[in-house]
């Protein structure tokens, strides 16, 4: 029985047994009696997975719901009779926002135009902007391949490429890239292709900056992101940050692998807030007191400002910075899958998020990008020589400490 439950997901285990989510919220798990978490995160995450999160004991956790659910001895079999279409989700993508919807309904279409005979596909696409429940925070305690969907895809530097899980299933080659994509005359250079084929790069979301000249006064207009760091712009500048107090990590990881530790700690005492880019938004040209002079934010932001005026939309001299978003294939589904990968690889694909300024690295895609653009991509050798999660972690104590002044 209790394997029987520890394999299937949270969303199955609720359906089935409703009595079970006073369970769930006795233990801390309340989260998941929002019906759109159970719908999204919960079709993902198995519930083996959320109890090693959480430091549950499985055993007794799952002795409680056997009798919660009223199969402690001949419903067993039952519940085992549903494992088989409770299974792995064949597609989980974590997308960006501006770019959830438009692939969303294209994927359906998609769908219903595959044949009648055609295997069945589960999916789930959500916008990695979702605050109930933070999907990374299982990542690290996967332990075997069959607890993670058969195709993933997120943006950024996440739990994905963090060392537990790269020890665990990137080294062993549980993952493969699927396209020889190196990107249209732009990106070609920078180098997309993973050298050691494990992930595919689909697009990037771009950073830019984006000036303020009203809150800017006097001081130079930056050009280049090492302007950022200059003392003229203490408490100046606005980055992404979260309500739970996380900060870009592309660009604190891009700004130590160009200027170190010290670069890490000018960033920190130059940022004015961890915002949403729609804060920055609605605050670049309002004249508002608490107005940053110099927003970092991704380029589909940038060009939602609608007063432009006093406004100048920076793309750095060195480079607009590179956060890429990958996709992760399990390599014994890619054949299985063919059409699906085929699909997301595809043009359609490809052109939804070259219209929302993510550029894609489908070479038929016209990404609109000037000519005498230049990129910042921190590049594959130093992602997978890095241990990304202990690296980010004393980035993230460096630029704090400035950030409340300490140190300085």
């Amino acid at each position: 029985m209790e394997s029987t439950f520890l394999d299937m997901t949270i969303g199955r285990i609720v359906a089935e047994h409703p009595a079970a989510l006073a369970l769930f919220e006795a233990n801390g798990l309340g989260v998941f009696a929002d019906p759109e978490v159970r719908e999204s995160f919960g079709t993902v995450v198995r519930l083996r997975s959320v109890l090693r999160e959480r430091r549950i004991d499985p055993e007794a956790f799952c002795r409680r719901l056997a009798e919660a659910a009223g199969t402690a001895e001949s419903g067993a079999r039952a519940v085992e009779e549903t494992l088989p279409g409770a299974g792995t989700v064949n597609l989980f993508a974590l997308l960006p926002c501006p770019l959830k919807v438009p692939v969303e309904e294209a994927f359906r279409r998609f769908l219903q135009g595959r044949p009648v005979d055609a295997r069945p596909i589960t999916f789930c696409i959500e916008g990695n902007a979702n605050n109930q429940v933070d999907y990374y925070d299982y990542v690290a305690h996967f332990e075997t391949i069959d607890e993670l969907p058969d195709v993933i895809v997120t943006p950024g530097f996440n739990g994905f490429f963090h060392r537990g899980f790269v020890e665990r299933f990137i080294k062993p080659g549980d993952f493969e890239a699927v396209v020889d994509f190196a990107g249209d005359r732009h990106l070609a250079a920078l180098g997309v292709l993973d050298p050691e084929r494990h992930y595919t790069m689909l697009c990037m979301n771009l950073l830019v900056l984006v000036v303020d000249k009203g809150r800017l006064g006097e001081r130079p207009v930056p050009r280049r992101w090492r302007d950022l760091l200059a003392p003229e712009l203490e408490k100046s500048v606005a980055i992404r940050g979260n309500r739970d107090g996380s900060f870009c990590e592309t660009l604190l990881l891009a700004i130590h692998k160009a200027f170190g530790m010290e670069g890490v700690r000018r960033l920190g005492r130059s940022t004015l807030h961890g915002w949403h880019p729609s804060q920055m938004v609605k605050a670049a040209g309002s004249g508002r007191d608490d107005a940053p002079a110099v927003s970092v934010m991704p380029l589909f932001f940038a060009n939602a400002i609608r007063n432009r005026d006093d406004v100048e939309i920076v793309w750095p001299g060195d480079g607009a910075l590179v956060s890429p978003v990958t996709m992760l294939v399990k390599r014994d589904r890619r054949e299985e899958l063919a059409d699906v990968l085929r699909f997301i690889t595809g043009p359609e694909v490809a052109r939804i998020c070259a219209g929302a300024f993510f550029p894609a690295v489908h070479p038929e895609v016209d990404n609109g990008i000037p000519g005498e653009a230049t990129f910042f991509w921190i590049g594959w050798e130093f992602v997978k020589e890095h241990d990304i999660e202990a690296l980010l972690a004393e980035i993230d104590a460096e630029f704090r400490r400035a950030l409340r002044g300490e140190g300085a």
